[in-house]
């Protein structure tokens, strides 16, 4: 949830410099991680997914810096994580049934919006 709230602060206007947003940025640092939803394992996995790939790309973070001071490319993480755990029928499903991630609709869902913001940022500025 530090995501969504992490997010929150952002449409709400809060800058990058903001204690809020600053205490945040470190949890998530502190927290990195792909292979659980830190703090629930794999229970909301796909949701947490979604929610670390939208919030990261509102921020316009590209690389994120972890608890012990590794750059890392969320985006490839983010997406290898993805392509790892894709079926064989091209959908996604959570193991962990909470909150209805059993259903493969709804991972799916979740893994396909967390796809769209792996995608890199576009460039500024005039393009000929």
């Amino acid at each position: 949830m530090t995501y969504a709230g992490l997010k929150s602060f952002i449409y709400a206007g809060f800058s990058k410099d903001d204690p809020r947003v600053v205490a945040a940025m470190k949890w998530i640092s502190q927290h990195y991680s792909f292979d659980e939803n830190p703090g629930l394992g794999k229970q909301g996995l796909f949701y947490y997914y979604h929610v670390v790939a939208k919030t990261l790309s509102v921020l316009g973070v590209e690389k994120l810096k972890t608890a012990d001071g590794e750059l890392r490319d969320w985006r490839k993480d983010l997406a290898t994580t993805l392509e790892d755990q894709q079926r064989e029928d091209g959908s996604w499903v959570n193991e962990a049934d909470r909150w209805y991630e059993s259903d493969p609709v709804l991972v799916t869902s979740y893994a396909l919006l967390a796809l769209v913001y792996c995608e890199p940022l576009p460039a500024t500025g005039s393009q000929k």
